[in-house]
Order: C-alpha cells, then sequence, then structure tokens
C-alpha cells in the first residue's frame, strides 16, 4: 500500500508539500499540485482520513440529531441532507432520541455527536425548550435547528409558519361547511404541534366554531398511536364530520380505522392530515394535506452548517410558508350527506 513518502518521492516534492496539499493548504502551488494529484492516481493512495483530520483541524463530517428515525419526516430530511453534504465531500453521522425519557438524556444524543469530532451539528429537536437550545448553541456554536423558531436564533433556526399551516387546514373545512370537528394531535410537547393546534383553533373560533374538548385526542405521530386516537374517538359516539390529525402518519391511520369501523372517508367524514409527504397522494382516498415544504428547509439549513463549519457563503432562508394540497379525503358537508 503506497505512503505520503512513496508519493513524495514520485512526484519530486517533500512529504510536508504532500501534507500540505491534502489539507487544502493553499500555499502549495499549481504546478506542485499536478505533480502530487498525478503520483496519486498512479499509485492508487488513498490518505488516511484520520491524519487529514488532524491536519487540517476538521473532520468533514456533520453530525444530524432527530427525535426518531421511523416516519417519512425525518427520513425525508435525512435524505435531502446527506444529499447536500456528499455534493461537497461531506459526511454524516447519525443520533436520534427515541427512546429519551427527558432533556437530560436527549442532550446525551448531542454529546455522542460532540465527541465524535463534529464539524458542526444539525438539530431536529421539537421537544427541547427555547432555553435548553440557547445553552446548546452557547456551548456549541456550530449548530443549526430544525423545525424551531426562535428570533433570537434566528440565523440559526428553520422552520415552517406552523400557526399559518394550521389556520390553512381550518380555513378548508370552513369552506366545507364543516361545524362538528375533532382532532388527533401530535405530541403537545412539541413546538410545531402546539402552534398548527393553536392556529386550528383559533381560525375555527373566528368563524365561531368551538371543537368540543372531547373530539380532541392526542395521537402523537405514529401509525399505532393514530389508530388509537382514532378508535377512542369512535367509542365516544360523538359525532362528527371532519376530522384533522397532527401529522400524515396519524391521518393515514385515522382513514383506516374509520374505514374499518364502517365510517367511510370521503363519503361520511372529511380527513386532513399535516406535512404532506410523499405517500399522502396514494392513501385510499388520496389525503388532504397541509404541505410543509420539508426538503428546502432541509437543504437551507444544510447551507447554513456548511457555511459556519467551512466558509462558505450559500444563500439562505430561514422561514417557509406551508401550502395546501387538497384531495380526496375531503368534501364539502353537503356532498357528504348527498352520498
Amino acid at each position: 500500500m503506497a505512503t505520503i513518502k512513496d508519493v513524495a518521492k514520485l512526484a519530486g516534492v517533500g512529504v510536508g508539500t504532500v501534507s500540505r496539499y491534502l489539507s487544502g493548504n493553499a500555499s502549495v502551488s499549481p504546478k506542485a499540485g499536478k505533480k502530487i494529484a498525478s503520483a496519486m492516481a498512479e499509485l492508487q493512495y488513498r490518505p488516511n482520513s484520520m491524519a487529514r483530520s488532524l491536519s487540517s483541524k476538521r473532520s468533514d463530517i456533520v453530525g444530524l440529531w432527530v427525535p426518531s428515525f421511523s416516519g417519512s419526516f425525518h427520513r425525508k430530511m435525512l435524505q435531502t441532507i446527506e444529499r447536500e453534504l456528499r455534493k461537497r465531500d461531506k459526511h454524516i453521522i447519525l443520533a436520534n432520541a427515541e427512546d429519551s425519557q427527558n432533556d437530560e438524556e436527549r442532550i446525551k444524543c448531542l454529546d455522542y455527536l460532540i465527541e465524535r469530532d463534529c464539524d458542526g451539528i444539525l438539530m431536529s429537536c421539537p421537544e427541547l425548550s427555547v432555553i435548553q437550545l440557547a445553552k446548546i448553541e452557547a456551548r456549541y456554536p456550530k449548530v443549526v435547528f430544525i423545525n424551531r423558531d426562535i428570533e433570537e436564533l434566528i440565523d440559526k433556526t428553520f422552520c415552517a409558519n406552523h400557526y399559518q399551516g394550521g389556520r390553512l387546514a381550518a380555513e378548508h373545512l370552513i369552506e366545507l361547511g364543516h361545524t362538528e370537528i375533532a382532532i388527533v394531535t401530535g405530541r403537545m410537547n412539541a413546538q410545531d404541534a402546539i402552534s398548527r393546534h393553536q392556529g386550528f383553533i383559533d381560525r375555527l373560533a373566528e368563524s365561531g366554531i368551538e371543537v368540543k374538548p372531547e373530539l380532541i385526542e392526542s395521537g402523537g405521530y405514529s401509525f399505532e398511536l393514530g389508530r388509537a386516537a382514532t378508535q377512542r374517538l369512535i367509542d365516544k359516539g360523538i359525532p362528527f364530520t371532519a376530522l384533522f390529525c397532527g401529522n400524515d402518519n396519524s391521518a393515514m391511520a385515522a382513514i383506516s380505522t374509520l374505514n374499518e369501523q364502517g365510517i367511510v372517508v370521503g363519503k361520511q367524514v372529511s380527513v386532513i392530515g399535516y406535512d404532506d409527504i410523499d405517500l399522502a397522494e396514494y392513501a385510499s382516498p388520496s389525503l388532504t394535506s397541509v404541505r410543509i415544504p420539508l426538503e428546502e428547509i432541509s437543504i437551507n439549513a444544510c447551507h447554513q452548517i456548511l457555511n459556519l463549519c467551512y466558509g462558505e457563503s450559500l444563500p439562505i432562508k430561514t422561514r417557509f410558508e406551508p401550502t395546501l394540497s387538497i384531495r380526496n379525503s375531503t368534501h364539502s358537508v353537503k356532498q357528504l350527506k348527498n352520498k
């Protein structure tokens, strides 16, 4: 196996020159650089990543912290970020807090990434408080937060306007004539879930519509919790013509559960989801959903971590507006009654 000394000998330069070339040091002349590159190709030399990181004082690795690897939302985020980093020869280390029961355990996931010498860290952290995030940023400045809205850290927080997303869902149901409405919420200890729920409730209230407390159930974000929450609503026997779910997993589980109980979605009840994941249009019936531009959010967050860690000057946008994708799972009250 070729060594750095072999490369230096073949290129006719010193070992120190090869080392500076590998670290990206601009002091290496173009002529010497060409000789070194040619020698590396001829010898099929691959630089030791550990030695290179010691020389350049960076690892070319970015950490990604997410609350869970399950579900389409975070998979999309991961795929987008990994693709953007790979374009610039950077790599990713993952950590998730799926089994964490408190903030202390969640912070340990961050420590895991820091201990692995990540150049910077991207965090999707809906359950950590603003105070906790401020402490993290003070301790580790090369951090960017995804799906959080913190005015004091506006250039390091990338998110959609979830309050407006909730209002869009409510507006759609109001336009369809619905007044008997049920809700399966997301995790109500998370900022995004609280914001979309409040936006939904506020817009309904502006039209004189109040959701009965008995028709609000917590569903988390999984298929299982969405199914269980929908079944609890059905078991109460309180009529509703529309159901708003905190994410698309819950909404698709709700469609399945309602249909199994003989309540046909699109004919007897309308269901609207949130996020507009790729599977939403393939549900049966296809799911009306509030679209969060997750790919754009992830790309911009990734650009900012590249700016912070590697001196790039990529343009960024930090705030994004949701839109509504209307499909077959929602119909007007009049249409429902006629079916």
